[in-house]
C-alpha cells in the first residue's frame, strides 16, 4: 500500500498540498471537490480530470504521510545494536520530526483517514497498527531486560504517540521554543515516565 507510490505530477502534487491545507483546517467532512478548486483558482472539471474523488485525494495524502511515519521509524527497530531503550528513544523522536515536518499531512494521518471509504478504511486501519505494533514490541522487550516499568504495551504506546500527536494543533515555528527544545523536553518527559529502576540507577 505505501510501497507501491508513484511520483505524481506537478498539477497532483499542488491539489494534494491544497488539499492537506484545507482537510487539516476545516475537517475532511466539510471540505468539498468546489473548494478545492477555488483554492486552487481551477475549474472543478479539471480537478476531476486529475482525481476522480475526494476519496482518491485523501487516499493518496494518508499513504504519502504513512509512508513518511514508516520510513523514519523502520531503520531503528531493525537495528538490533540498539537496546530497548535508545530504539524507542529515537523512533519518538523520529515520530516527533516527522509530525513537526507535516503538520497539516499529520493531522490526516491521526484523524482524517477515517473518512476513507471501504474497503480503504479497513486498510489504512491495519497500516496505523502495524506502525504501532513497532513501538509496542520494543516496549514489550525493554519491559522484560527491566529498563522499563511492567505496563500495557498498548496503552502505553497509544498514550506516547498521543501526546507527541498533539504538536501537531499547537506548533508553530514562530513559537517560543525551538524544534530541538521540544524535542529534548518531551522525549525526557515521557521516558523519565517509563523508565524501571534498573534504568534509573544505570
Amino acid at each position: 500500500m505505501i510501497n507501491d507510490i508513484q511520483p505524481l505530477s506537478d498539477r497532483k502534487e499542488e491539489i494534494l498540498l491544497a488539499a492537506r491545507k484545507r482537510f487539516s483546517e476545516k475537517g475532511y467532512a466539510s471540505a468539498s471537490m468546489r473548494d478545492l478548486a477555488k483554492d486552487l483558482d481551477i475549474k472543478a472539471a479539471s480537478l476531476y480530470s486529475n482525481f476522480e474523488s475526494k476519496d482518491d485525494i485523501l487516499w493518496e495524502i494518508a499513504r504519502r504521510c504513512a509512508r513518511d511515519f514508516f520510513v523514519g521509524i523502520e531503520p531503528i527497530f531493525s537495528d538490533t545494536s540498539l537496546s530497548p531503550e535508545t530504539k524507542l528513544t529515537h523512533m519518538l523522536e523520529a515520530h516527533i520530526e516527522v509530525v513537526l515536518a507535516n503538520q497539516d499531512a499529520s493531522t490526516i494521518f491521526f484523524d482524517e483517514w477515517k473518512h476513507l471509504k471501504e474497503p480503504r478504511n479497513e486498510q489504512y486501519g491495519n497500516l496505523q497498527k502495524q506502525y504501532a505494533k513497532r513501538f509496542q514490541e520494543v516496549i514489550r522487550q525493554g519491559t522484560e531486560k527491566g529498563v522499563f516499568r511492567a505496563v500495557e504495551g498498548r496503552f502505553v504506546t497509544t498514550s506516547l504517540l498521543s501526546a507527541i500527536n498533539w504538536i501537531a494543533r499547537w506548533y508553530r515555528p514562530t513559537g517560543r521554543l525551538t524544534i530541538e527544545q521540544i524535542k529534548e523536553e518531551l522525549l525526557n518527559l515521557l521516558m523519565n515516565g517509563l523508565r524501571g529502576e534498573r534504568s534509573k540507577n544505570n
